[in-house]
């Protein structure tokens, strides 16, 4: 490989990890912070849910919310 490639493979890695590192750092965090999600994790919470280890199918409260979702997408939405 000649010494351009090695760079420029080398600042694509570089380039890759910052971006990453800006989602990681910056930008979930700030997304966490919004009332809305604010507002869920808290809900999560309040339910004992870990959102870090759950598999949603197995949520006894996931019912409730399907159906809740499920009333949503039958009623007609405004145009």
């Amino acid at each position: 490989m000649t010494p351009r490639g090695r760079v420029y493979r080398a600042a694509s890695l570089a380039g890759s990890i910052a971006v990453l590192w800006i989602i990681w750092l910056v930008i979930l965090p700030a997304y966490a912070r919004q009332p809305k999600m604010r507002d869920h994790l808290q809900w999560l919470d309040d339910q004992g849910i870990d959102p870090s280890a759950m598999y949603y199918t197995e949520l006894e409260v996931m019912e409730d919310i399907l159906e809740k979702q499920r009333q949503a997408e039958l009623q007609p939405h405004p145009r």
